[in-house]
């Protein structure tokens, strides 16, 4: 049956309903009238929902009565869905992102231009000369002049300022000199593990470029005050609720005890929206959440990285990370891109623990990036589940093809996010944003993994494509089973917290290249409009 069919794809697993959002509310209303994608074992297709105090009492089909009592509202056949889940995300870098200068490939096309963005800035800014510029968004791949900014052309965009220029990806920084002073960058600095300072090949002195090193500068620039947090909050909050994503993962990887707080705090005040999960650093002691605090701890968050041309952690290393927190009952996330590190997170998960033990906690992969079907069925046999990025193919799929025609080559594009290929392998996948390293709205990667098209139109690795349904499960009920929420979000069904997107149309029934273009019209959490607005709410 189909429930069965349900039952297979999350490993028959089953988990008490998790405590969430301290808000409730004592509103009965009954949505009539829709389109509504229930996305549960079945795929039911029902036409409204009954909401009793924040959650679904009942889904309807037209035929059926509904007693009195009631706040009655018609949404005129739209479509609503389960709130959209996000489970790897970066929010507050997401909210000081968008406050950032703006030099993504959508808006900058040369170094002259990414220049000209931060020289107006520090022109227009109100700061004073001892604050830091911060710019985000660009792509060496994608610039006319195919190289990475450096500190010579960030000194000419704003003399003696401090000023930090991150990468699209997240895995890159171009400081200026001041900057490079500021945190003590000089000739003779080592990196970190796993981190790499580039070098002028003929002074040995830092270009001002430097990969994998985030964290390290986190901790050597002025942490931002709390009001600049509680607006960062609020900015991401207000990008997610319009998308229609009504639960996140915050994927940090040097998230600490104090991240959980923060969000406890910002919810208390309204400041953040939709659910969150945090995932914690190895170092990290999990707390005892009180039931109120409206945030979940999630996974246990390693990162495996390889700028240097090494991994990092070894092999050993990673093992025993993952075996502390295995043994200790907590899921683990490991970031792995390449393909080197991907069969290096495999083969560490099956160090471990046999398949059923390591599907019974649900350790994951992130990105996954390049995934050959050797690979897919590689994590596929280690009992593992991954979360992917679809919208990259949207967002980056130039910059793959670029890669692939230049001469420092590329990875084959069809093994580039492959969705179809893990599905195929029997992993679970679900769908996420990674944000703001890539588009927020999960249309935007629905939409990719249904068609594979590239900005520009161009197809990347069609090979991967998925249905329609498909796609919208990745960032529904896979992504709830993933988030190990599955017992009160990501489907419609009785019992479930109504979080709910209502889109003005439904996606399987536009051109697949309008997906990302459909309205959302509101986004429900607990029932209560939280964007946008329905007839009597």
């Amino acid at each position: 049956t189909c429930m069965d069919n349900w039952h297979r794809i999350t490993h028959g697993l089953e988990h008490e309903p998790i405590a969430t959002m301290s808000k409730h509310t004592s509103r009965s209303t009954f949505l009539f009238n829709a389109n509504v994608l229930t996305l549960d074992g079945c795929d039911s297709v029902a036409t409204g929902v009954l909401i009793e105090n924040g959650r679904i009492k009942r889904v309807l089909s037209e035929y059926e009565d509904v007693r009195r009592g009631y706040q009655a509202i018609d949404l005129d056949g739209a479509t609503v869905l389960p709130g959209f889940i996000d489970p790897h995300a970066h929010p507050l870098a997401l909210g000081a992102a968008l406050r950032a200068v703006d030099c993504s490939p959508m808006v900058v096309k040369s170094i002259a231009q990414i220049v000209g963005q931060i020289a107006e800035a520090a022109a227009d800014s109100r700061e004073s000369s001892a604050d830091w510029i911060r710019a985000r968004g660009y792509d060496e791949l994608l610039l006319a002049e195919r190289r990475h900014p450096n500190a010579v052309d960030l000194d000419r965009a704003a003399p003696g300022r401090m000023v930090r220029l991150s990468h699209g990806s997240g895995h890159g920084e171009v400081l200026s000199s001041a900057a490079l002073d500021a945190v003590g960058i000089h000739k003779d600095s080592t990196p970190p593990p796993g981190a790499t300072i580039e070098r002028d090949p003929n002074t040995g002195e830092p270009t001002g470029v430097l990969f994998e090193m985030d964290g390290w500068l986190r901790d050597r620039m002025p942490r931002p005050a709390g009001d600049v947090l509680n607006d960062y909050a609020e900015t991401a909050s207000a990008a997610f609720i319009a998308a229609g994503v009504t639960s996140v993962t915050d994927a940090g990887r040097d998230n600490t005890v104090d991240r959980i707080h923060l969000y406890s705090a910002m919810i208390a005040e309204n400041r953040f929206l939709p659910r969150p999960t945090v995932m914690l650093s190895p170092d990290e002691v999990y707390p005892n959440l009180e039931s109120g605090s409206g945030v979940r701890v999630g996974a246990t968050k390693i990162a495996i990285t390889f700028s240097s041309g090494e991994m990092h952690p070894d092999f050993e290393t990673l093992v025993e990370v993952i075996s502390v927190a295995h043994r200790a009952g907590y899921q683990v996330a490991v970031h792995a891109v390449e393909i080197e590190a991907v069969v290096m997170a495999a083969e560490a998960f099956s160090a471990v623990g046999n398949r059923s033990q390591i599907a019974d906690r649900r350790h994951r992969i992130e990105h996954a990036s390049d995934c050959p079907p050797a690979i897919a069925k590689m994590i596929a046999s280690a009992g593992l589940s991954v979360v992917t990025q679809p919208a990259f193919i949207y967002e980056r799929g130039d910059r793959y093809v670029s890669a692939l025609k230049s001469s420092a080559g590329g990875s084959d594009l069809t093994h580039l996010y492959a969705t179809k290929s893990l599905l195929e392998a029997g992993t679970t996948v679900a769908g996420s944003s990674d944000a703001p390293f890539g588009p927020i709205a999960p249309l935007t990667g629905i939409q990719a993994a249904v068609t594979r098209r590239s900005l520009s139109g161009e197809r990347i690795g069609p090979e991967q494509t998925i249905s329609i349904r498909e796609a919208l499960r990745l960032y529904g009920p896979i992504a709830a089973w993933i988030d190990l929420q599955e017992a009160d979000v990501g489907s419609i069904e009785p019992g479930k917290r109504a979080d709910f997107v209502v889109l003005e149309r439904e996606p399987g029934e536009v051109e697949s290249t309008d997906i990302s273009a459909i309205r959302v019209i509101a986004t429900l959490v607990d029932g209560e409009p939280v964007f946008g607005s329905l007839p009597g709410l």
